[in-house]
């Protein structure tokens, strides 16, 4: 029987929470609903994509 060892510092993390949309936000809604979509076709490299998009979002519309 082959023993199989971690690589030394593995650890596992929680990922970050799914950025919100800003309310009253159309182009906040419009990224949300992408990634609501792409989560129901299970295309989760593309929700992925809309979580970094809506950060930019929030970073370039809303300062935050």
């Amino acid at each position: 029987m082959a023993i199989t060892q971690r690589p030394q510092g593995y650890r596992l993390t929680e990922l970050p929470p799914e950025p919100k949309a800003v309310s009253g936000c159309h182009g906040c809604l419009s990224i949300c609903v992408q990634r609501e979509n792409s989560r129901s076709r299970g295309d989760y490299s593309a929700v992925s994509d809309a979580n970094v998009e809506l950060r930019r979002h929030h970073t370039q519309a809303h300062g935050s």
